[in-house]
C-alpha cells in the first residue's frame, strides 16, 4: 500500500551545507532502493518532509528520521 508521510522539524544547531549535501547523498542512495520518493525542504533551522512509498519502508524510515539527534521536536 502507498503511503504519504509529512512531517517538520527543528535542526538542534545550524546545519552547514557539508552536512545538508550528505543528507542528500544518503537519501539518494538509499530511498530508491527502498521505493521511497518525497521531497526535503529546508529553511533556516526548519525542515519539512515528505515520505511516499511502501507503509513499512516508510514507516522505518521516519523511524529512523526521528530519533536522528541533528534535529528536534519532530511532528
Amino acid at each position: 500500500m502507498l503511503v504519504r508521510l509529512m512531517y517538520a522539524s527543528r535542526a538542534v544547531e545550524p546545519l552547514g551545507m557539508g552536512t545538508l549535501a550528505s543528507i542528500l547523498r544518503r537519501s539518494h542512495a538509499h530511498n530508491p532502493a527502498a521505493g521511497i520518493t518525497g521531497v526535503l525542504c529546508h529553511s533556516g533551522n526548519i525542515f519539512v518532509q515528505v515520505l511516499e512509498g511502501g507503509r513499512t519502508q516508510v514507516s522505518a524510515l521516519y523511524n529512523r528520521i526521528a530519533t536522528d539527534p541533528r534535529h528536534t521536536d519532530v511532528v
